[in-house]
């Protein structure tokens, strides 16, 4: 049964103890006004929950006596004089070392903050290291060789073939990741090299505009005859705007000699020939 269920029972029961056996006479009920009826009615109600209030805290207390009862039966886990004692009774007595290979560190781990991970790390590898190094001269003195020969390969636990998929797989993995970086740098200088070529077209053309302004200015000057005979711009812009003549003289060709192309009906030129004399009709 539960808890719910122990606690209804247990009501029902007192409930049926303070009815009263005997059944009493019927009385005809007085007029009561009703006003004190009501007050009647909520003095009932408060007395019952406080009786209810007061049995359940009964209740509680009963359950923690009775699981306080049982933390104290309860057989205790770290019993260590227990522990010793067991373990004298079956212990291996008179074996040798090898037997047993059970090696103690000469001192006990201490660590003064143990939620400090470098340190607590750096006290088990001194210990594992001390206890190496017994157990090696421990194992000398029993004359077993423990180290491997030279010449001597063990099976692996897993074949050859695995191992080299493995290392294909790792190699793959790596060469894609060196792919991507490669593809994203790639794509960080094309967007630099985007940039930079935007950049000089705008600037090309603020000198093309810059330029054109100037020009323009000129030329109102120069209409307004506000520019001196002796400017120096003025004059550079009359050289470039004037092409320069070629003063190279020409060729004298002599009589009877081949031009470039053969002079006309000279006797070296080749002319198309007639087919034959005309006829008059």
């Amino acid at each position: 049964m539960s808890r719910k269920t122990e606690r209804a029972a247990k009501k029902a029961s007192k409930k049926a103890e303070k009815v009263p056996i005997e059944e009493k006479e019927e009385e005809i009920p007085e007029a009561v006004p009703l006003e004190d009826n009501f007050e009647n009615e909520e003095s009932e109600e408060e007395i019952e929950v406080s009786e209810d209030d007061a049995e359940e805290e009964e209740e509680e207390e009963e359950e923690e006596e009775e699981t306080q009862k049982k933390r104290a039966i309860r057989p205790k886990i770290n019993d260590e004089a227990a522990m010793i004692r067991i373990t004298e009774e079956f212990k291996l007595k008179n074996l040798p070392w090898i037997e047993t290979m059970t090696v103690t560190s000469s001192k006990p781990v201490v660590v003064e903050d143990a939620t400090d991970d470098m340190a607590r790390e750096l006290a088990f590898y001194e210990q594992a290291l001390e206890a190496a190094k017994m157990g090696r001269e421990l194992v000398k003195k029993a004359g077993v060789e423990f180290s491997r020969p030279d010449d001597y390969f063990a099976e692996m636990v897993k074949s050859d073939e695995h191992m080299a998929k493995i290392r294909q797989k790792l190699l793959d993995q790596e060469a894609s990741i060196k792919a991507s970086e490669d593809a994203k740098r790639q794509r960080q200088l094309k967007k630099f090299g985007k940039k930079v070529q935007v950049e000089k077209q705008l600037e090309r053309q603020k000198q093309k505009s810059e330029t054109l302004e100037k020009i323009k200015l000129l030329k109102k000057k120069r209409k307004n005859e506000d520019l001196t005979t002796n400017d120096d711009f003025d004059i550079a812009l009359e050289n470039v705007s004037k092409k320069p003549k070629t003063d190279k003289p020409k060729a004298k060709i002599a009589k009877g000699s081949k031009g470039p192309r053969g002079a006309k009906g000279s006797k070296g030129s080749k002319g198309p020939k007639k087919g034959g004399k005309k006829t008059r009709r």
